[in-house]
């Protein structure tokens, strides 16, 4: 029993020898303590025989309690082959243990990169398709609809567009179905849908009027907003604007060459018959009245027989009857012929005001608006940078477009390139640190933005795009190493806030959910550059060219504009030596014309005729009944012109107060009555705009007011001065 106890205990200590032997082999590992110790597993040969070879005794367990023997291994399980037997090692000196090294600091996160859209033309119409057949079905299922068309506005933002025309058009006219099926409340939905969709088209905002007051008609202040924003949209937007000052101009040009042509006429009408009685002393005594008559009215008659243009036929009704027209009137005369003869300059400088359509100002313009379409505009302004046709606005425009589709790369190389056709503009210099940022590049935009808010401290955008540059470094670069930053980016972004109150509502996203087009901000071209992109010098041209063949005639002459004025004052003055060449004058009783030459005894400073003075002033000269048949032939005359002058005037106003001998007050009435009744007719325009324009009402309803007031007016004061002279 004893002996058995003593095995025990060396079996114990030889046990707690190879633990401390196995430890200082084991522990290489710092962190080895801090891990649960790995379980070892059994010694594969047998305790006997490893015994016997290292000349100790088996090793057993040393969780054993007091009195148990150690199991044996059974004489039938197979032995498993025992492991090359080691070298006995001798315990090493145990070394102080090496110090612990110090934890590495923790990497930071990358933070993910900038969104940059990659939607194209056709992402956007499959979109504009889902909307389209979920409308189809809206019956069916109405959150579809309202859904499909969230989907559009969303990617609207996302490719940074200004507007969709075409689809807020389409979409007005689904309102306008679902109105007329009684749905106004879907009808406004839609109508609102399609002004956010187009926000600067001014159709977008007439139909929302419309859905307005189909809606409710009482409700005036909601559809008269909706008008006057797009009444504000149609003067603030050059591609309508334009368009809307081509048509008012026109019929402005248009009511001037129809008022000088009536006046004109009007005055030949009331003096032909003095000129012709004239005539008829250059020819021989026996040549009849009505033949010198004929023969002057075929003279007159030759400018329009050659087509030597308006000008020159209204001057020869004009010289015709100068002699006998009062100083006013030939001033008038001379006047609205002058202004004719400038109408192809005028022309001309209205086509260079108004030139919109088909020219790069277009080009560019729709490519702001990044609506659909706007890849093929694309192509067409890039086969025009291949051509070195390019200028700055369009190269920016079209850096613009790319920057906001994701087109980095050639984003960056237009922007430039329009840096250098105008080194210093703000808005490129903008873009271009967009672009920048977009890229990755955090340093260079900084003299960017810096400059531009130095040139234009006016504008928002440098100021907001420097704070999100600020906003960026921190996210990129960590806090501690430019914590200084954090205040700037909070002080640029409040600039910018103050300068652009809108920039409110765009909030500060996560740094995994920012989207170029959302977080920056990048500024269109500005109004004096694109229009610089309208110079169309040939279309110019050609304006000038056919209105001064059209009014002047063949004359290519640089001195053809004012030959018209200079004709008509000159006439102006052969029209005051009416007296002393003794040109025929009328007789205020009868009218009948008078002249020296056909009556001797008659009187140089005399206002009647002879035979009115015979029975007018003379008494005793003629027998009663001669003076009763003058008299009524005085009455009858002064009937038939008053009959005439106010059916002129009934006819077009002003003429009767012109043919009365009021010429300016006449020409005046004449001018308002023709513009009205031209814009009437014109009410559709003379440049069409590439959607609706101002309603037909918004046109009719003031011009009507017009005509009607200068119309009631002209002839109420004709009357009323017919009255007086009665």
């Amino acid at each position: 029993m004893l002996r058995r106890q003593v095995r025990r205990c060396f079996f114990l200590v030889l046990a707690v020898w190879a633990g401390s032997g196995w430890a200082q082999v084991d522990q290489v590992d710092p962190d080895a303590a801090k891990a649960p110790p790995a379980r070892k597993a059994p010694a594969p040969a047998p305790a006997a025989k490893r015994a016997a070879e290292e000349d100790v005794a088996p090793r057993q367990p040393i969780d054993l309690k007091p009195g148990e023997e150690a199991e044996i291994d059974s004489p039938d399980e197979p032995d498993e082959p025992a492991p090359t037997p080691t070298p006995r090692q001798q315990p090493k000196k145990v070394e102080p243990a090496a110090k612990k090294p110090e934890a590495a600091p923790a990497v930071k996160p990358a933070v993910p990169p900038i969104q940059v859209t990659k939607l194209t033309d056709a992402d956007l119409e499959a979109a504009w398709d889902r909307w389209r057949n979920a409308n189809g079905t809206f019956a069916n299922d109405p959150k579809a609809e309202a859904n499909a068309r969230a989907e559009l506005l969303r990617m609207k933002a996302e490719v940074g567009a200004l507007d969709f025309e075409a689809w807020s058009i389409a979409m007005l006219r689904a309102a306008a179905q679902h109105e007329a099926e009684g749905s106004s409340a879907v009808a406004i939905e839609q109508a609102l849908g399609a002004m956010e969709l187009a926000p600067n088209l001014p159709s977008s905002h007439f139909g929302l009027a419309r859905a307005y007051f189909a809606a409710d008609p009482s409700d005036i202040g909601r559809y008269f907003q909706a008008l006057q924003a797009g009444v504000a949209r149609t003067l603030g937007e050059p591609r309508y604007a334009r368009a809307l000052l081509a048509d008012v101009a026109a019929a402005l040009l248009t009511s001037l060459l129809l008022t000088g042509v009536l006046v004109v006429c009007v005055l030949f009408a009331r003096r032909a018959r003095f000129f012709l009685f004239d005539l008829q002393f250059f020819f021989p005594k026996a040549v009849p009245r009505w033949q010198a008559a004929a023969m002057g009215l075929v003279l007159l008659s030759l400018p329009i027989v050659f087509r030597l243009g308006v000008a020159p036929s209204l001057l020869f009704l004009f010289g015709a009857v100068a002699l006998y027209l009062t100083l006013a009137e030939r001033l008038v005369a001379a006047l609205l012929i002058g202004v004719i003869g400038v109408m192809p300059v005028l022309g001309e400088q209205l086509v260079r005001v108004t030139a919109f359509a088909d020219t790069p100002a277009e080009d560019a313009w729709l490519l702001e608006r990044g609506g659909t379409g706007a890849e093929a505009v694309a192509q067409r302004v890039m086969r025009r940078v291949a051509e070195d046709k390019a200028g700055f606005g369009e190269l920016l425009a079209l850096g613009t477009f790319e920057l906001k589709r994701g087109k980095l790369d050639l984003a960056l190389k237009r922007l430039k390139s329009a840096l250098l056709k105008n080194p210093g503009e703000v808005r490129a210099q903008v873009n271009l640190g967009v672009a920048m940022i977009l890229s990755g590049d955090l340093e260079n935009p900084f003299s960017l933005f810096e400059a531009a808010k130095a040139k234009a401290p006016d504008l928002a955008a440098p100021w907001f795009d420097l704070g999100r540059l600020y906003q960026r470094r921190v996210q990129t670069l960590g806090l501690d190493a430019v914590s200084a930053e954090v205040d700037k980016g909070n002080e640029a972004i409040g600039q910018a806030r103050s300068r652009d109150p809108s920039l409110a509502e765009r909030g500060d996203p996560e740094p995994e959910k920012q989207q170029g087009n959302t977080f920056l901000v990048t500024l269109p071209l500005a109004k004096d550059d694109l229009l610089a992109l309208t110079a169309s010098p040939e279309e110019q041209a050609r304006v000038r060219s056919q209105l001064s063949l059209l009014l002047l005639g063949d004359v290519a002459a640089p001195w053809a504009p004012v030959y018209p004025l200079g004709a008509a004052l000159v006439l102006v003055a052969f029209g005051a030596l009416a007296r002393r060449l003794g040109a025929t004058r009328p007789c205020n009783k009868c009218g009948q014309p008078m002249s020296y030459r056909a009556d001797p005894e008659l009187s140089p400073v005399s206002v009647m005729c002879t035979q009115c003075v015979n029975v007018f002033s003379r008494k005793g000269v003629v027998p009663p009944a001669l003076k009763v048949r003058k008299q009524v032939e005085v009455a009858r005359y002064q009937s038939r012109v008053e009959r005439l002058t106010f059916g002129l005037g009934l006819l077009c106003s002003g003429m009767g107060h012109v043919f009365k001998g009021l010429p300016v007050r006449g020409a005046l009435y004449a001018f308002l009555f023709v513009f009205a009744v031209v814009a009437v007719v014109l009410r559709d325009g003379v440049l069409r705009a590439p959607f609706e324009g101002l309603p037909a009402w918004v046109k009719i309803v003031p011009v009507g007011l017009l005509l009607v007031g200068v119309y009631v007016g002209s002839v109420r004061g004709l009357f009323k001065k017919q009255g007086q002279e009665a």
